[in-house]
Formats: structure tokens, sequence, C-alpha cells
């Protein structure tokens, strides 16, 4: 085999082509394989990683990376004789091959010969990379054959129907190196086209762009329908976007063609503990704690998955089983290593684990928060406990944004009161950026909003609102446009969204749904059904609302609309002619301020508005009296 060994190639071999050669040799190919995995692409990183025995036969990680892709699609047997051939014939240094053996015996429950592996590799290794894991599932092997009269691990089954192979074109076809180098490079460079496509809808996804990743995430899929990572990605958006069943639907999916998919399966099981799903959460954790991912991302993956569900101790082993492999530079890994720790009460180790993370990444502050929160440990216990998210606690924040404005104040000589109140109004203004540019820019955040503004209480969907408020982008407008043609959505709500879409600049028809039937209104408000909209009416309103900007939130604000339509259509023909905008508009901020409980005067807002109190006076009871509302209070 070795001495037919295939050299890598040169430009000669595409001479006539306008590409770029794609080198065939083992370490390409490997690398290939590995860019396919990251991506879930289990065919092609079969493919390639078959190739790359191929071309290097002797190199004894191909051949286990090969045989960890085999595991991973539920190609137990396969793998294991890869295994067997690398520790007899490759490299018989590599007692880690014991282990994964082991792993893929109790899978086919061929549970003597994995004890018996498990045996030999402590025998072999005492110390290595698994001894941890293997006494354990040793341990459990023991146990189960102690006590039990059913077969060791007689749900794995279960585990094992979650693990069906892929096709068995991958696992008996042959694959032989391409003769036609041209042939393999265009294969390469399609692939190229739809991982760069799929790459940008994820760097969309982490920038909360949710609505712009579904768009290039369906475009990729059509071009591909088999790219199962792009599937994942999607259902994710879809989730993010608060669109719970479709996001079940596409991981159910997923799962239908490849029913032992550890990011489906993991994206499901966090979608179902959201939705309060228990019992299917349930079967799920039962899953996911019997999986050994032989790739790092894929149990980096898991870890993370079983953290979040409070699975402590499943997260803490397979993350410190990823840090003692080593080799890893990714600071948040340290991190929820450590948050990890503290779980399971070893708190020394978590210290050690955040200090690496701050050695990795000082500049975020993460590490040393959380390396101060250690010294408040007290009879073993620490709280509150840490997140997993890789950041600085909301509240930590905004705590800080607080006490750094109060500093530059301090530096501040103020000549007047006057002075003293305006840098009031820059600190809330401040720290309203600062929640404004959060919302913008975390996407769980985001995604927080989305959620609530579909499945939560109508006080949580009216705060989610004022939150949306703020973003003004495509995500926000089909959020608003979701609630609009909901059923299940109340009418003021409605009404508030359908006044947000108008201010964000979305001109035209807008469709909403109204007591089971579908309408449109292209109005600018959705109680608005005059024939007709005078500039005069539409000056009002600009008046008022530029006056109200930054002091009244979004709901007064719509609601100032909502009366102003009110009185016109109920006198409408007969409307007065209003000579002076400034007047009125007055009028409306003063009775939204009332309805509200705002400490405002009439004086305040005369001075304000350049007009006279006894003016304003007139008109808010004028309208009073046209709406029949008797409940103000306006007398001077």
């Amino acid at each position: 085999m070795a001495d037919n060994k295939p050299q890598s190639t040169g430009t000669d071999l595409v001479s006539t082509a306008k590409i770029v050669a794609f080198p065939v040799d083992g370490a390409a190919y490997a690398e290939r394989g590995m860019k396919a995995l990251e991506r879930l692409r289990y065919d092609k990183a079969l493919t390639y990683f078959r190739k790359a025995v191929q071309c290097e036969p002797d190199n004894p990680l191909h051949q286990c990376n090969l045989a960890g892709v085999l595991a991973e699609s539920g190609q137990f047997e396969e793998s294991n004789r890869i295994l067997e051939h690398v520790v007899h014939h490759v490299e018989p240094e590599m007692t880690d091959c014991f282990y994964y053996m082991a792993n893929n015996c109790a899978y086919l429950e061929q549970f003597e010969q994995a004890e018996s592996l498990l045996r030999h590799y402590l025998k072999e290794d005492p110390y290595g990379a698994y001894a941890e894991e293997a006494e354990e599932m040793l341990q459990m092997l023991m146990n189960d054959m102690r006590h039990s009269n059913q077969p060791v691990l007689s749900k794995a089954e279960r585990l094992k129907g979650m693990k069906a192979q892929l096709s068995e074109s991958f696992s008996s076809k042959e694959l032989e190196l391409d003769d036609d180098a041209v042939e393999e490079q265009e294969n390469l460079y399609s692939d190229n086209e739809s991982e760069i496509s799929h790459e940008r809808a994820r760097a969309l996804l982490e920038e909360g762009k949710f609505t712009e990743a579904e768009r290039m995430l369906l475009e990729v899929l059509e071009q591909d329908p088999d790219y199962l990572a792009a599937w994942n990605n999607l259902a994710l958006a879809y989730y993010y976007m608060g669109r719970f069943d479709e996001a079940v639907s596409t991981l159910e999916n997923v799962l239908d063609r490849d029913s032992g998919n550890l990011h489906a399966l993991c994206n499901l099981v966090i979608f179902e503990k959201h939705a309060g799903n228990d019992a299917r959460v349930a079967d799920l954790v039962q899953v996911l704690s019997k999986t050994e991912p032989f790739h790092q991302e894929h149990a980096f993956k898991l870890a993370t998955t079983m953290g979040s569900l409070g699975e402590h101790s499943e997260a803490y082993r397979h993350l410190k089983r990823i840090i003692i492999k080593g080799a890893v530079s990714d600071a948040s890994v340290y991190h929820y290593a450590a948050v990890a720790a503290c779980h399971v009460n070893r708190y020394d180790e978590a210290g050690r684990w955040w200090a690496t993370c701050r050695r990795l990444d000082n500049e975020s502050g993460v590490a040393a928060y959380y390396i101060e929160q250690l010294q408040q440990v007290v009879d073993g216990k620490l709280d509150p406990m840490p997140s997993y998210h890789y950041r600085i606690p909301y509240e930590e924040e905004r705590r800080r944004q607080e006490q750094k404005l109060k500093r530059q104040m301090n530096t501040l000589h103020f000549k007047s009161p006057e002075g003293l109140q305006a840098v009031g109004r820059d600190d809330a203004a401040a720290l309203e950026t600062a929640w404004e540019q959060q919302l913008k820019t975390d996407p769980l955040v985001r995604s927080s909003l989305f959620w609530a503004l579909r499945f939560g209480e109508t006080g949580t969907k009216l705060q989610a609102l004022q939150a949306i408020h703020m973003l003004h982008d495509e995500e926000a407008k089909e959020a608003l446009h979701s609630l609009l043609l909901d059923p299940a959505q109340e009418l003021y709500l409605k009404q508030v969204a359908f006044y947000m879409l108008r201010k964000m600049g979305v001109e035209g028809p807008i469709q909403f749904e109204l007591q089971g039937e579908e309408l449109s209104q292209s109005n600018n408000h959705l109680a608005n059904h005059l024939p007709e909209w005078k500039e005069v009416w539409q000056k009002v309103l600009t008046t008022t609302e530029s006056h109200m900007q930054g002091r009244y939130n979004v709901f007064m604000l719509h609601d100032v609309e909502t009366m102003w339509i009110e009185f016109l259509t109920q006198l409408y023909p007969d409307v007065p002619r209003l000579q002076k905008a400034e007047s009125w508009s007055a009028a409306l901020e003063y009775r939204v301020a009332q309805l509200y409980q705002c400490d405002v005067t009439l004086e305040q807002l005369a001075e304000r508005y350049g007009t006279s109190s006894a003016t304003i006076s007139k008109h808010v009871k004028r309208m009073d009296e046209v709406s029949e509302i008797d409940t103000m209070n306006v007398t001077q």
C-alpha cells in the first residue's frame, strides 16, 4: 500500500485549468475532513478521511479520525476494526484506542468485551487522558452486572436507535482517489460555495440578525438539501425569532435523516426544556448522558448543553476531558469548565481554570469578575452560582456603568442647578444607550425578547415591545409583523406593533389578523379609518411627537396618536379649523400625561410649545367633551 502512495499534485496536473490546484495528499484530505466534520457533514468527512488513509496508510491520526467519524455515525464495528488495526499494526503507543473501542462495544452491548478493553486501557495508561472516564464506565458496568438481572445498559437499544447508521453507501462503497483532478477541484469548489454561505449565515446568527440568517440558510439548503448543519442553524434562527413549532419541526427533519446528529439532539433538548416538555427532556437527557463524542467540538457542544440543563456533573466531566487533552486556546472553554466545577463544589479547580481564562482573555473582565466572586464562598457554597454565559452579568455591567458615570460627574464643576440636571439627563441617556447597544449585539437578549413577545404574559409582552422599539432592524420588523398576524395576541398589542412599524419606516399596506379575518391597513394607524388625512392633522401629531420624544415611552406616544385619531373620527366631517397646530399638540401631550399620571403643568407645556395655557386648557376640554372623558383635571 505504501508503494502506491500518491504524491502531492502541482500545477502541471491542471495546467490548462484556470483554478488553483488542490493538493491531493493525506494532510489536505484530513483538513477537508475536519472542516466537513465541524459542519456535521458526516458523509463528506468519511469521504475525505478515507482518502487521507489511502494516501498515508501509516499515519495513525488519519486512521483514528476515520474511526471517530464512523463511531459518531453509528458504524461501531467498522470503527473498532480500524482502531484494532492502529494499535496492532500502526502505532501501539496510542492506548486511547482501547478506550474508544470500549465505548463502541458498550453501544453494541458487548459488555464483557467493553470491560476487558477498559481494564487493558487502565493497565497500559493509568494516568491517560480518559483514565477517570474509564474508571467511571468500568464501575458502572460492574454495578449493573452485580445488582441487575437485566442485561447491562439494557436501555442502550434506545440509544442505538438514536445512533442509526448513515446510508450503506458510506460504509460498503470503496471510495477511490479520483483520477481526474479537475473534477475533484470542481467538487471542492462547489462545497466551498455552500460552506462560505453557511459561515456567513452563522455570523449573522451570532450578530442577532436572525431574519437575514434565515434567508441565507434557505438559499444554502435550496442548493444543498442534505447540508444538516445548515438545517440545524435554520432551527436556531426560528427558535431565536420565537417560531418554536418551526424550530422543532426543522430539528425533527434533521433527526429523520440522521437520528444520532448530536447538534440536533442538543438543540432539541434545549428547545423542549424552554417549552416545559419535561418528559421529552428526560428522554433526551438519558440519551445524551450516554453519548461519548470522539471529537472536541462535539464534546464541547454536549458539555455546554448538559450544563444549561443543570446536569453539571456531566458538563464537568466532558469539559475536564477537553482540557486534559490539551491545546485549548479558547478562554470560554475554561470559563464553562470553571462554572461546572463550582456546581460540583470543586472551587479550587474552578479558580485555576478562571486564572487560565484570564491569561487568555484579560480584556473582557469575565474571569476577573468570577475570581472575585469565588472569595464569597461560605461553608462550601457560592451564592449566587455563576452563569455558563461567557460574559459579566447584566446587573453587574449596569452597576459598573452607573459607577463610571458617577465618577465622571464628580470630576465636573457645575455653575448652576440647570447644569447638574443636564448631566443627570445625560446619565440616564448613557445608561439607555448601553442597554440599546446590548439589545443590538447580544443574540441571547434579542432572542429572549422575541420569545417573550410570542409566549409571555401581557405585561412581559409590553416590556418586550418597549425594548424592540429600540432596535429598528429587520428582525424587529419581522417580529412585529408576526405579532400582527397572530390570532392569540390582544388588539392593543397589535395597535402598538402597527404604530411601531410605521415609525420604523414601513410603508404601504400592512397585514394583520382581527377576529379570525386577515386584513390590511394602509393608513398611519390601525384604528384610522378616516376617508382622508389632511396635512394639518399630521402636523399636530408630528409636533407632539417631536416634543414628547425622549420624555415618554412608546406606549404613550402610541396613545397620543390614538387619542388624536379618535377625536378626529368622532367629529368628522365637522372637524374644527386648526389655526395653530402647537396648541393642539400641547393639549394632546397634557391628556396623555394626565392619563399616565406624569408630573406636567399647563404652564410648562405652554412655554415649551410657544402657546398659552388658556388655549391648551380650552382644547383639552373640547377633546374631553368629544371623547366623553370627564376624569381629568384641566384647571390651571
